[in-house]
C-alpha cells in the first residue's frame, strides 16, 4: 500500500494544478506521412502474355529514371480487375504507373500514367481500360518509336515490310525474310535464328547498305524483342 500512496500523491497534485490553472491543453500527436500513397483501379487483359522475366507492376518513377523508385506487384484478377494502393511513394517521384519492369526494376513498357501530386490524399488512377500485351508494348515502345519511318509510316515498306499496328506481326512472325531467304524474320521460340533479332542486335545487316544495329541501343529494349521472340509458340 505504501507503493500506491507514493505514487499517488504526485498525480493528485497535478491534477489540482491543472484546475487552478484552468483547462489542461489537448495534446496533438502528428504522424508524418512517409511519402505519397496512389490507388490504380484499371480493368486489364493480357498479362499472361509476359514471361517469368517480366512483372507486371504499379511503380513510382522519377523524371529521366526508367528505374522504379518504388513499385508493387500488380495482383490482377480473373476477371481483369487490377486494384493496386502503394504507399510509401517518394517525393522524388514525378509519375505512378502501371508498367512491366524487369528483375532490376528497370521500366520496359508503360501502359497507364498519372502524375504526382504531393498535396493530394492520394493520386488515383482509376476507370480505365488497359491493354498489357507484350506485343502491344513492342509496337508501342520500339516500332512505333523507331522502324515504323522507313517500314510502312510513310507509305513505304522498306524490304516489303510493314511495321505499322495491325500489319507488323503477321508480317513478321513465321514470315521468311526477302533479305535473308531461308530465315524466318521472326522464328517463334527462336530468336538466334530470327533475323529481326540478328540485325538490331548484330551488324549483320551492315552489308545492306544500312547497319540496323544503331536502332535499338538500350539493352533493354533488346532483350524485350529477344525474350517476346522465345516465349512465342
Amino acid at each position: 500500500m505504501k507503493f500506491l500512496k507514493l505514487y499517488t500523491l504526485p498525480l493528485l497534485a497535478a491534477a489540482l494544478c491543472g484546475c487552478d490553472e484552468g483547462r489542461i491543453a489537448d495534446v496533438v500527436i502528428e504522424t508524418a506521412r512517409d511519402g505519397m500513397a496512389a490507388h490504380v483501379r484499371v480493368s486489364t487483359e493480357g498479362a499472361e502474355s509476359w514471361s517469368k522475366d517480366y512483372t507486371i507492376a504499379v511503380a513510382g518513377f522519377a523524371d529521366g529514371n526508367e528505374y522504379a523508385l518504388i513499385s508493387k506487384n500488380a495482383q490482377i484478377g480473373a476477371d481483369g480487375l487490377c486494384d493496386v494502393v502503394l504507399t510509401g511513394i517518394p517525393v522524388e517521384a514525378s509519375t505512378v504507373e502501371v508498367c512491366a519492369i524487369d528483375r532490376l526494376r528497370r521500366r520496359v513498357a508503360s501502359f497507364a500514367s498519372v502524375q504526382c501530386n504531393p498535396s493530394a490524399d492520394t493520386i488515383r488512377l482509376e476507370d480505365i481500360a488497359v491493354d498489357l500485351h507484350m506485343s502491344g508494348a513492342i509496337q508501342r515502345e520500339i516500332f512505333n518509336t523507331t522502324c515504323t519511318q522507313c517500314h510502312g509510316g510513310s507509305g513505304f515498306a522498306a524490304a516489303g515490310l510493314n511495321l505499322t499496328a495491325g500489319q507488323s506481326m503477321t508480317q513478321l512472325i513465321g514470315v521468311e525474310s526477302t533479305k535473308q531467304p531461308g530465315m524466318l524474320r521472326v522464328a517463334p521460340g527462336a530468336s538466334d535464328a530470327s533475323v529481326l533479332y540478328r540485325i538490331l542486335s548484330t551488324t549483320e545487316s551492315a552489308a545492306w547498305s544500312y547497319d540496323h544495329s544503331v536502332e535499338v541501343v538500350a539493352q533493354e529494349r533488346l532483350e524485350l524483342i529477344k525474350n517476346w521472340i522465345d516465349d512465342l509458340q
